[in-house]
């Protein structure tokens, strides 16, 4: 962790710092890696990736298809 200096008020903030911790100052502006993870990410509070969707989905598909099945086997007793 390197130290650097706030160009808005001279403060010393770490390079990892999104902002200075005394003026608040912007000092880094990561972008999103895909339209996705800003749209959920705005709407949840949290970065979820698509494989986590992907994996979402299918569980409920699967408990879904599961449901059905035992619906039908108890109706047809």
């Amino acid at each position: 962790m390197a130290l650097t200096i706030c160009a808005e008020c001279g403060g010393k903030v770490s390079d990892k710092a999104f902002a200075c911790p005394a003026c608040g100052n912007p000092i880094r502006q990561d972008q999103p890696r895909s339209p996705w993870a800003q749209t959920i990410g705005g709407i949840a509070g949290t970065y979820i990736s698509v494989n986590g969707i992907v994996m979402i989905l299918s569980g409920v598909a699967a408990f879904v298809a599961f449901a059905a099945i035992m619906i039908a086997l108890i109706v047809s007793s």
